[in-house]
């Protein structure tokens, strides 16, 4: 992939700030939900849809105080269009609103997966005219007591993975009945194929005059202990290996040390990532299943490691760091194109695209996405196309 630059590119702005999105494959509509903040507990579910308009110049349009369209100089614009609202208290006084955790759209039967940190599952389905809108039926498929952490649907669509605030990892079919549960605990840190060399320890190790020149070079300078990062966000992130076999859980055990653990699709841990320090909340599993990607942060720069399944590292590079300085110090999401060719590395600001070419990565583009990113969202088909969301204050144009 010589060069990676954008050849269509459509802005649209919304009043109100978008807390998740996702992709309905079929219709190439991006669903937006609004909410839940501490003002207001209520979710408002919409579509973001391609229409024909009249004239060639591109124009902003301000609808009911809420959205604004954007046509572009081929005569098509971008429109929102609601689908449904409901409310969405907080499940906790302490806390002052719920937050989506997994917004997933099924193109089959125009249905819209919403999972909400507080426990719920949310469905909203749609009738077959999704321009009339608000004939949504919004239904509580379950809910977790415990809470929610983190979830994720498979790539075929069948499971979705749950982490909860139980420390538990759940497995759910498409009808959201539980297919398999598994406690995480610090005892799963035993099954790490990681092996002692019994070298000692480092104060008691002769080093004499040709020690460096002796040393075994299998054997690492420095061993990771798997100390947090001082940025770390304590979040738990899920992501499925692209033929939905295994799925990864990256979870802080402890209150030490980030975890990894891969499961497959009955739920039973097949390994658990050796330690490494600075290891951070993000996790993306390349869609051809090779490599297991993750964010390492140091003193002065920041890595994406790689992991393979069975737990150990393969590999990494140094990410170039964006030129605000907040930017560099916040937490970093990190997200697979369909096809493995891109990845996609999200700061609060801006969006790298990188991708590798003789075993070397390279910076292909920058996407601006000023004031705060929110979601990085690749097309699920189409592989070189990517929704970006962000949040802040926009005046009219």
């Amino acid at each position: 992939m010589r060069n990676l630059r954008p050849i269509r590119y459509e802005a649209w702005k919304a009043r109100a700030a978008i807390t998740s999105a996702c992709w309905d494959a079929a219709k190439d509509d991006i669903l937006v939900a609004f909410g839940p903040t501490e003002e207001s507990g209520q979710i408002e579910l919409g579509r973001v849809v391609e229409e024909a308009g009249a004239g060639s110049n591109p124009m902003y349009v301000w609808e009911e105080g809420l959205v604004c369209r954007v046509q572009r100089a081929d005569g098509y614009l971008r429109k929102y269009k609601k689908v449904a609202s409901w409310d969405a208290p907080s499940p906790n006084p302490d806390v002052p609103a719920d937050r989506i955790v997994s917004m997933h759209h099924f193109s089959d039967d125009l249905t819209t997966c919403l999972v909400l940190e507080g426990g719920d599952i949310v469905a909203v389905r749609e009738d077959g005219d999704t321009s009339s809108g608000d004939d949504a039926h919004i239904e509580i498929m379950g809910s977790i007591d415990a809470g929610i952490t983190a979830a994720r649907w498979a790539p075929d669509e069948d499971l979705l993975a749950i982490s909860t605030k139980a420390d538990t990892m759940v497995l759910m079919s498409r009808s959201f009945d539980g297919v398999a549960e598994a406690l995480m605990t610090p005892e799963d840190l035993k099954l790490s194929k990681n092996v002692s060399v019994g070298w000692g320890k480092k104060e008691t190790q002769f080093k004499g005059k040709g020690a460096k020149a002796l040393r075994d070079p299998t054997i690492p300078e420095k061993v990771d202990e798997g100390v947090l990062s001082a940025e770390d966000d304590s979040r738990t992130t899920i992501s499925w290996r692209g033929d939905g076999a295994f799925v990864a859980v990256n979870s802080i055990e402890s209150g030490s040390r980030r975890v990894i653990r891969v499961y497959n699709r009955e739920g039973i841990l097949d390994s658990v990532s050796e330690p490494a320090d600075g290891l951070e909340g993000s996790l993306s599993w390349r869609p051809s299943g090779d490599l297991i990607a993750g964010i390492q942060r140091f003193s002065n720069h920041v890595d994406v490691v790689f992991f393979e399944r069975n737990g150990l590292r393969h590999g990494q590079f140094t990410l170039r760091g964006p030129s605000a300085a907040e930017d560099a110090v916040r937490p970093i999401g990190l997200e697979w194109n369909s096809d493995s060719t891109v990845l996609a590395v999200r700061y609060e600001g801006v969006v790298q695209l990188w991708t590798m070419g003789n075993y070397h990565w390279y910076l292909k583009q920058e996407v601006p996405t000023r004031p705060r990113c929110t979601a990085s969202v690749w097309h699920p088909e189409k592989s070189l196309r990517l929704a970006v969301t962000a949040s802040g204050t926009y005046s009219e144009p």
